[in-house]
């Protein structure tokens, strides 16, 4: 009986393990560009907060989710930032996050993956799915990725002739296991 208990305690034991999710580090960085008068514009979101769980052996359970904090965003120029919190941009006043949230993760080859996710910025939610190469070894796991969203989509910026719709996003993710 004994014996029988260590067994079903070693169990759930690992299980728990399996489900652990992993702790974001602070390498984690999410950063964009987009032409504005012809000139790429840079910028990062500074407080971006991940919960994930990668096991490549079990995508089925495996997720990747985003809480990005809109006021967080800055491109060096004050003025600029503040814009893009307005109503015609973020609309922080009444949409203070972005949110990721993944619904499936495959593997396209040995360290490629895409991750389909619903993207939501102010009150528009898609399905995108997203490229990420990803490096795990048994202490941590580091995610990259390069991708495009059309601005407009989610109603940032509305019509203009001096600011392209494409925004080219680049995510790096260090966490440890």
């Amino acid at each position: 009986m004994r014996i029988a208990g260590l067994v079903i305690f070693f169990f759930w034991s690992s299980v728990g393990l399996m489900a652990q999710e992993l702790v974001q580090n602070d390498a984690t960085k999410i950063t964009f560009k987009i032409k504005n008068i012809g000139i790429y514009v840079d910028g990062t979101f500074t407080e971006t907060t991940v919960s994930s769980n990668f096991k490549s052996e079990n995508l089925e359970d495996s997720y990747i989710n985003a809480i990005i904090n809109v006021n967080s965003i800055t491109t060096k120029n004050v003025k600029r930032d503040k814009h893009l919190l307005k109503g015609d941009f973020f609309d922080v006043a009444n949409y203070a996050i972005l949110k990721l949230e993944s619904t499936k993760i495959e593997k396209i080859s040995e360290n490629n993956y895409k991750l389909t996710a619903n993207l939501t910025i102010k009150k528009t939610t898609k399905r995108i799915e997203i490229p990420l190469e990803i490096n795990e070894n048994d202490t941590s796991v580091h995610i990259k990725s390069n991708f495009s969203l059309n601005r407009r989509d989610y109603n940032v910026g509305g019509k203009s002739w001096v600011l392209s719709n494409t925004v080219k996003i680049q995510i790096v993710y260090a966490a440890k296991k």
